[in-house]
């Protein structure tokens, strides 16, 4: 008898199999129904039952997003021993897999590095290869020198090392060490001599003349030293006896240098012309020459480096009254004026003494000044050094 005709119970809905599995559903779906979970997993020991799960093959079947998004993570984290979960994760892995800019915009920069102990972290600084790794032209390129020196206190740098003496025994000389006393003693004289018109007209007398083109007031210099009062004088307007005593000085260059370039003449043409000439016959030409030697001799001097012989001996220099540089135009009209300051009695001189600038009657026509401009620190440290090998020498017989 054939098989084709009778019924399938495999797929037929009414067979065995849907039977059973409509009981099953039927008699499992309350029980489930009925069970407190809860209650089952408080029954159940969970570290045993972690032991038995293939953790690869759940983690697998585990939709991990959804599972993030219904765990609270900060208790999670709170409850984990992060120690040992960091020795257990492939920290190279992990930073493959995250955003480092991300990471930085999270992060409170302040907070993590007040929780830094620097001297732990420089203790693991190799300052070598640090150093090997920095461009020393690129740094000092960004390094302002002009802020730099300004921070720098240069007297107590040279009072801390042994520049000062270096640079006094380097530049030291009896001829050197006179010229500091004298000019010094000068710069005394200057203001004895400026103190008493100030005090005729109810000025302070012991006071600094001010800088040219300066409108600060003048410093007061009763508590300072001969030396310090040298160093600030330096810059400042020149008093009257610096610079009558560079004029005396120039008026001796200039008579010595006539004279010998005199008789270098009157022999030279006596050896070219095979004659007796005598220079001092030629009186009205001998005038001319001499003026003529004594303006070319001023004012190229002038124009040139600001400073004459006499000037230079004294530590002086002549700028203009902005304090910028002399040019040769105004170092020409000075000399051209100079001549007027003699002019009844000397009145365009004694117009310097009642000046608060000194300016005399030709600095005030040539628009130039006179200013102190000698190296008054260098002879400061030649005077600090000679004392204290006096002292030191005195220390060395008492012993």
């Amino acid at each position: 008898m054939s098989n084709s005709g009778s019924p399938d119970h495999t797929d037929c809905p009414s067979g065995p199999g849907g039977v059973f599995g409509r009981i099953v559903g039927s008699v499992v779906s309350p029980i489930v129904g009925n069970i407190d979970l809860d209650e089952v997993i408080d029954q159940i020991d969970v570290n045993e039952a972690i032991d038995r799960v293939d953790v690869n093959q759940l983690v697998d079947r585990i939709d991990v997003d959804r599972l993030v998004e219904r765990i609270d993570l900060d208790e999670v984290v709170a409850r984990v021993d992060l120690n040992r979960a960091i020795e257990g994760v492939d920290v190279n892995q992990l930073l493959d897999r995250i955003d480092p800019d991300q990471l930085l915009d999270r992060i409170d920069a302040d907070g993590l590095l007040d929780r830094i102990d620097p001297d732990r972290l420089l203790d693991r600084i190799d300052p070598d290869r640090l150093l090997d790794r920095v461009d020393p032209d690129r740094l000092l390129d960004r390094v302002d020198p002009d802020r730099l020196l300004e921070r720098v206190d240069v007297n107590q740098l040279v009072a801390r090392t042994e520049l000062g003496e270096i640079i006094a025994r380097s530049t030291t000389g009896v001829f050197s060490e006179l010229l500091d006393v004298a000019r010094t003693q000068v710069i005394i004289t200057d203001q004895v001599a400026q103190g008493v018109p100030a005090r005729m007209l109810g000025r302070p007398a012991r006071q600094l003349p001010p800088h040219p083109g300066g409108s600060e007031e003048p410093a007061g210099s009763a508590d300072l030293s001969p030396t310090d009062r040298a160093v600030q004088m330096q810059g400042r307007f020149a008093g009257s006896v610096s610079r009558f005593l560079a004029f005396l000085a120039d008026q001796f260059v200039i008579g010595v240098f006539f004279a010998i370039g005199a008789l270098l003449v009157q022999s030279a043409i006596r050896v070219v012309f095979q004659t007796s000439f005598d220079i001092e016959d030629s009186g009205a030409v001998m005038v001319i020459a001499f003026v003529l030697w004594a303006f070319l001799y001023t004012a190229g001097s002038l124009a040139a480096t600001g400073r004459t012989i006499g000037k230079a001996i004294l530590g002086l220099m002549a700028v203009r009254s902005d304090g910028s540089k002399l040019d040769a135009r105004h170092a020409a009209l000075r000399t051209l004026m100079f001549p007027l300051s003699f002019v009844l009695f000397g009145i365009g001189f004694l117009i310097g003494l009642v000046r608060r600038d000194r300016r005399e009657l030709h600095d005030l026509i040539a628009d130039t000044a006179i200013v102190y401009a000698w190296d008054a620190d260098t002879a400061r440290l030649r005077l600090e050094a000679s004392t204290q090998g006096a002292h030191a020498g005195a220390a060395t017989l008492r012993r």
